[in-house]
């Protein structure tokens, strides 16, 4: 039997619409019958244990690299220096860093452009460049050195 079979438990609501349209419309509520507590126990312990959203959102972002981060990696293992400006060579590290990490070349682009026309980076270029240093610094000391020398004020 279902909550919906015995009207006797249904809670009546009524909804008077006014002397416009002059009817009274009903809709009947079920409780939703509480459950025993052997059973609550035996669900919880079925439902795995759900991260919580922000630790789920920052261990998502904390596995992939920004965009500026992308750009400092990349220029630093290919010897591409982002100071001379822009051209072909920029554009060209731009389609393959969109390639690599899935962001859109003119996005890439304009931050290529953003990073080259700097004198001093502001504190969160040089945690990323900080960041992107220590990631690389098992792998290639002189990369990491570079990164270092040109975006750290040490």
């Amino acid at each position: 039997m279902t909550n919906n079979d015995n009207p006797q438990q249904a809670t009546q609501i009524a909804f008077n619409f006014g002397p416009i349209r002059g009817n009274v419309e009903q809709q009947h509520i079920y409780p939703v019958q509480p459950q025993p507590q052997a059973e609550q126990q035996q669900s919880a312990e079925q439902q795995p244990q759900a991260e919580p959203i922000a630790e789920a959102a920052e261990e998502a972002t904390g596995n992939r690299l920004t965009i500026t981060q992308a750009v400092i990696l990349f220029s630093a293992l290919l010897g591409e220096p982002l100071e001379q400006g822009y051209g072909q060579e920029k554009t060209k590290l731009a389609d393959l860093i969109g390639r690599a990490t899935g962001y859109k070349p003119s996005s890439i682009r304009q931050k290529i452009m953003e990073i080259g026309k700097m004198r001093v980076y502001p504190h969160n270029i040089q945690q990323d460049a900080e960041k992107i240093s220590k990631l690389i610094s098992d792998y290639n000391p002189q990369a990491a050195n570079d990164i270092r020398l040109t975006y750290l004020d040490d």
